[in-house]
């Protein structure tokens, strides 16, 4: 369960707001996302223990993500082959249809 989170709004000079953005560039990130950890990094004090729990929490999450992603990828294979499998019997539907000759016998699981 993540903690409750409110928007937090921080003017800062233009040149703060391009180096920010150059750094999340390098790590393709955002600029919100480098302010946001910079400031939760500053927050811990140089606290050890600290950043290595918020570490771990962010470990977490990208394996988490990482699971997710890869059953989404999973998902999208077995979908291309189903829907190759429809493509190739509507094809021979049509070719029926139409008095064609069938193409030969496929598998079809």
């Amino acid at each position: 369960m993540t903690d409750p989170t409110r928007p937090l709004s921080i003017r800062l000079n233009v040149r703060d707001i391009e180096h920010l953005s150059e750094r999340a560039r390098r790590i393709s990130g955002t600029p919100t996302g480098v302010a946001r950890e910079l400031i939760l990094s500053g927050l811990t004090d140089g606290d050890p223990y600290a950043q290595a729990e918020r570490l771990l929490k962010i470990e977490r999450r990208l394996a988490a993500l990482a699971q997710d992603l890869q059953a989404v990828a999973g998902s999208s294979t077995r979908n291309a082959g189903t829907l190759t499998r429809i493509e190739t019997m509507f094809d021979e539907l049509l070719r029926a249809l139409s008095g064609q000759a069938p193409q030969g016998c496929r598998s079809h699981g």
